[in-house]
């Protein structure tokens, strides 16, 4: 019997439907109902009385649950042991950080905990938001620190810390027609290329669910890859985007980009430290986020 389809149903018992199960399990719902039904013909027996599309559990369904849920906390148990085997350094921490978290606002905080902290051993992976949570999930990293996302922030299985802001502006070069505006609303930005990070970015979900939501989504959207590329792509004249005020210092002191509020736009996003509710933290996993609290205004520098 598949484990996996074991505990995606219970996830869906758990979220009352399957839409929300499918959200929560990065799948599609479609996919999902063929997870049910291929579990339901392992076993022998529904598992839920079906009336149109509303599916209710049965008696069947109530015992798998109830073995669903031993079961998963013993994986969870088994995950902890096994992490605690093989965790190379005692003295060492392990997490994860998105694209531009890893890149603008980790080197000075690791640099003044190692001041303080020479001998434990840091280690962390850059990658994007969907990427770091699989890590998460899989217990390869104790805690993440992400951007805010409906997908992750809202999810009941974490605790999600804020731990600073985040204050984003639109961003072009010195001789761009928006250089020349006293103020710049929405619609502004509308019929200029607009240059955005690949699929799985969590500043291309802020931006894009911002915009969309004044109904100020740009006409001709051009994919790059991450925040360095999309600097040079605006430096070299391809089109405008909203980044991060934090990550275009530099080119803003060099005169190589100039950086704009929208009228009526708030683009504050919210970085969070997050972890499994059944996860512990390490001592030396809290002094590294005491740190971060400490030290996070080094990156305004």
């Amino acid at each position: 019997m598949n484990i996996g389809k074991i505990l995606s149903f219970c996830t869906i018992v758990d979220q009352g439907n399957l839409s929300k199960a499918a959200e929560l399990l990065y799948c599609s719902q479609p996919a999902l109902s063929k997870q049910i039904t291929s579990l339901e013909k392992e076993i022998g027996y529904p598992l839920f009385d079906r009336n149109g599309k509303k599916l209710t559990l049965n008696k069947n369904g109530e015992l798998l649950y109830q073995f669903g849920k031993k079961l998963e906390q013993d994986l969870i148990q088994l995950k902890k042991d096994l992490y605690a085997l093989n965790r190379p350094v005692a003295n060492s921490i392990y997490f994860g950080v998105t694209n531009y978290i890893g890149i603008y606002l980790m080197p000075p905080v690791i640099s003044e905990f190692k001041k303080k902290w020479p001998n434990i051993a840091i280690n962390f992976t850059v990658d994007f938001l969907s990427n770091i949570i699989d890590l998460l999930e899989q217990d390869q990293i104790s805690f993440a620190l992400i951007p805010q996302s409906q997908y992750t922030t809202d999810n009941s299985k974490y605790i999600c810390r804020l731990l600073c802001q985040d204050d984003m502006a639109l961003a072009f070069p010195n001789n761009h027609p928006l250089a020349n505006l006293s103020k710049i609303t929405p619609q502004d930005i509308v019929d200029y290329p607009f240059l955005v990070s690949q699929v799985k970015s969590a500043t291309r979900e802020f931006v894009f669910s911002k915009l969309s939501s004044i109904g100020a989504m740009p006409k001709n959207i051009i994919d790059m890859h991450n925040t360095e590329t999309i600097k040079q792509g605006i430096i070299c004249g391809i089109g405008i985007s909203i980044l991060s005020r934090r990550s275009i210092i530099n080119e803003i002191y060099n005169k190589l980009l100039k950086v704009a509020d929208i009228e009526g736009l708030d683009l504050n996003r919210a970085i969070y430290f997050i972890y499994k509710k059944n996860k512990s933290l390490s001592t030396e996993d809290k002094e590294f986020i005491n740190c971060f609290l400490e030290n996070i205004h080094l990156g305004n520098k």
